[in-house]
């Protein structure tokens, strides 16, 4: 009698299309530089990508602060206009000397003359319809310093839009041409739509600064990891066409949907970068593996790329084989870790920002096509080089080695050996690094904290040196029915008492809306819109001034606004989103590992080193940004923590460390599985990964630092924060907190509830041919 038939398994996805994808290995690899490059070439056909400005006024979802100017708005539409300052400084003397009152009223005389063509206009206009001499200003307009060494000459263009870009557009031509006209005076230009034009020609300048860097650098780490010309190669040009599409995808949007974030194109490239090679290089290191275990490689040269190395030699069934096996296991693994990180970024769409939502999008772009290209480009490549891919063997860093041997291999198994005194001593480490955090202090940039370099930002810090109880900070107030008596006297007495505040300074003066309906009340501030000071002028005059002055007032309502109050805002609108996506990602992604593992202590535990990686980073992010350690070797001006960066942080790191977390686990399951007991598999899974994971957390850690030498401190502090992130992660906690805890608990590492046995079991790891030096299962 013969015996039962056993059911076919069905092969995992990931290997179908690994497979389908070699048999196609031309039109795939054809197909995927069509899309790739073609979705850069239509964002750049429909205009290339429309961002915002780095600094706005924007004040969507923010609360009080964007309340009042709706408020405002509603007394009738105010003819927009934008504002240009000209700040004058003598080194020496006062401005009021006849020879500098007559070079303020050269420059007055000029700005009042400037004349312009505007779009649509039959003639030119005069771009400045009102330009104030600040020498015969009333002096509470404060438009002259305390001690009348500067200047402030405010210029006001009328206009919106393309109107008012025309009548800016020679304002720096015409600083140029005062500065050679005025070599004894200082004089810096400030107005917002041209300091925003300044940063993003410094963007695009960082961007192309950073690509200049990284991707030398981690060629060069590739052929240390490969030791073959080629092999380096591959993850690069998969890291370069999902840019591409990326950025085609992002400029899309932006064109089609709303405009971006100004960064938004830096984190594609600090992301996708880092990503796309960590994918490419799991599975390259997988497929090479398994050729080598079967002995098919050919002989290699000592150099170079020998003859016929595009060409197959080997055994062209053995090279499917391999393909699949690295689809079957790291192919799959990539699938889950990018799954993690684009359900970790999707984390940020939780919070009501479209700029930051085109931050997440942009992000969740390049990961996505890079999976993509992982599991279809990757395989089509290997299918046409085959032992190619070893093409370029540079001596001695070629050699193999044996899975297991090597410097992390010899610190796992002392780890295990004393598991307790390893996970006390590094999570001792790890939480004191952290501890700085409970000194945290959020913000918004300004001007201010961008390069001096710009030439509003030194017209800024002039201002900020000069006046120094305060002058272009202003708070302001919108009071409702200001057209009534009552109102109108509750005003005059509102205005005395923010005026006893302490730090609340002239002018103080008050204006209706064109209806007459509304009041537009406003005061100065000493200091920054960051300052706490500032925040708490802005609660107590929101809780107990308003109150007290408009609380008997019916009908009568009052918002207080301006740059702090909107900063107080939107430290406040994050601070209060981040415990929402905190549970996001956490929840999700302990879904995700519960199911890929089935385990219940796997995502608990993996949650818990994330934590402890992330708390790390954000106290070693204070003491540096906040701080200043170290500011004067790496060229910053200490300062806040960008509202959006300790989220921004979390959500990439902790999906970035999936990556690790999910490809050490997938080889340690697959040696559990095959017989070995928990505390072998461990050893053995960490040992094999770690040269893997070393190079992987070394191109990421290079990527990232990278945008520490570049000039914007918001991208520096990305940067920093994930680079110091992902160090501790593939170093502290992967290799010596990850494999004490498992030691540790043992087989506990594996329990499910039995209450949890209906939970699908999707495995992650997938059947591969046996190591030679793997036990059988007993």
């Amino acid at each position: 009698m013969s015996a039962p038939s056993q059911p076919v398994r069905r092969a995992p996805w990931t290997v179908r299309v690994a497979a389908w994808s070699s048999r196609h290995r031309w039109p795939v690899v054809a197909a995927w530089f069509v899309c790739t490059l073609g979705l850069f070439a239509a964002s750049l056909a429909m205009g290339g990508t429309r961002s915002e400005d780095a600094v706005s006024d924007d004040t969507r979802a923010r609360r009080e602060s964007a309340q009042a100017w709706e408020v405002y708005a509603a007394g009738g539409r105010v003819e927009p206009q934008a504002r240009l300052v000209v700040v004058a400084s003598t080194p020496v003397g006062r401005m009021d000397e006849p020879a500098n009152a007559a070079a303020i009223g050269g420059i007055v005389d000029r700005l009042k003359s400037l004349e312009v063509t505007v779009p649509g206009a039959a003639a030119l206009v005069v771009a400045f319809r009102e330009v104030t001499n600040p020498l015969l200003a009333p002096p509470e307009f404060g438009l002259v310093s305390p001690d009348g060494s500067t200047v402030q000459i405010v210029a006001m263009a009328f206009g919106e839009g393309a109107e008012t870009d025309a009548k800016l557009a020679p304002i720096p031509g015409l600083m140029r041409e005062l500065r050679a006209a005025n070599p004894g005076l200082d004089l810096h230009g400030l107005n917002g739509s041209l300091a925003n034009d300044e940063i993003s020609e410094l963007v695009t300048s960082d961007l192309d600064s950073s690509l200049r860097l990284t991707i030398p650098l981690t060629f060069l780490i590739l052929l240390i990891a490969f030791g073959a010309v080629v092999a380096a190669l591959v993850p690069l040009v998969l890291a370069m066409t999902a840019l591409a599409a990326a950025f085609g995808l992002l400029g899309i949007y932006s064109q089609s949907v709303a405009p971006v974030s100004p960064y938004a194109g830096q984190l594609i490239v600090l992301i996708g970068l880092a990503v796309a090679v960590d994918y490419s290089l799991f599975m390259l290191t997988r497929y090479r593996t398994e050729r080598r275990r079967h002995g098919t490689n050919p002989p290699r040269p000592r150099i170079g790329f020998g003859k016929g190395w595009l060409m197959e030699r080997g055994n062209s069934a053995e090279k499917l084989r391999a393909i699949e096996a690295a689809s079957s296991t790291a192919g799959r693994a990539v699938f889950f870790s990018g799954l993690a990180v684009m359900i970790s970024i999707a984390g940020l769409l939780m919070l009501d920002d479209p700029l930051f939502r085109s931050m997440a999008i942009g992000t969740i772009a390049v990961v996505f096509i890079s999976v993509i290209g992982s599991l279809t480009f990757l395989p089509a490549t290997l299918a046409i080089l085959g032992n190619g891919i070893d093409g370029g063997r540079i001596p001695f860093l070629g050699r193999d080695r044996r899975e297991g041997s090597g410097a992390w291999g010899r610190v796992v198994r002392a780890v295990m050996r004393r598991p307790f005194l390893a996970a006390f001593a590094t999570s001792a480490f790890l939480l004191a690094m952290a501890f700085p955090v409970t000194r945290l202090h959020i913000g918004q940039s300004d001007f201010s904290s961008f390069p001096d370099s710009l030439d509003a930002v030194q017209a800024v810090n002039l201002i900020d040196q000069k006046w120094p109880q305060g002058s272009t900070l202003e708070l302001f107030v919108v009071v409702t029915n200001a057209d009534q008596e009552a109102t109108q006297a509750a005003i005059d007495r509102f205005k005395a008492a923010v005026l006893a505040i302490d730090r609340v300074s002239e002018p103080a003066d008050d204006r209706l809306s064109p209806d007459g309906t509304v009041g537009l009340v406003f005061f100065t501030l000493a200091g920054s819109s960051n300052d706490y000071a500032n925040w708490d002028i802005v609660r107590e005059v929101r809780s107990s001034v308003v109150p007290a002055v408009f609380g008997g007032l019916d009908g009568v309502r009052a918002y207080v606004t301006g740059s702090a109050a909107s900063t107080l805002d939107i430290t406040g609108f994050y601070a209060d989103g981040m415990p929402l996506v905190f549970v996001f990602v956490l929840g999700l992604s302990f879904l995700l590992l519960l199911v890929a593992f089935h385990s219940i202590v796997i995502p608990i535990k993996a949650i818990i080193l994330n934590l402890l990686s992330t708390g790390a980073a954000y106290g070693l992010l204070v003491l540096v940004f906040q701080e200043g350690w170290f500011a004067g070797i790496l060229g910053f001006k200490p300062g806040v923590i960008e509202a959006f960066v300790p989220i921004f942080i979390f959500t990439i790191l902790f999906g970035l460390s999936m990556d690790y977390h999910v490809f050490i686990l997938t080889r340690i399951k697959e040696a559990r599985d095959r017989g070995m007991s928990s505390n072998d598999a461990v050893a053995r899974g960490i040992s094999i990964t770690a040269g893997t994971i070393t190079s992987a957390a070394a191109i990421m850690i290079v990527v990232f630092a990278v945008f520490v030498t570049l000039q914007l401190v918001i991208v520096r502090q990305l940067g920093f924060g994930l680079a110091v992130a992902i160090f501790l992660d593939a170093t502290v906690v992967r290799s010596i907190l990850l494999p004490a805890t498992m030691r540790l608990l043992g087989d506990w590492n594996w329990w499910m509830p039995r209450w949890l046995s209906w939970l699908p079991k999707v495995t992650i790891e997938g059947p591969v041919s046996e190591p030679e030096d793997l036990p059988a299962r007993a």
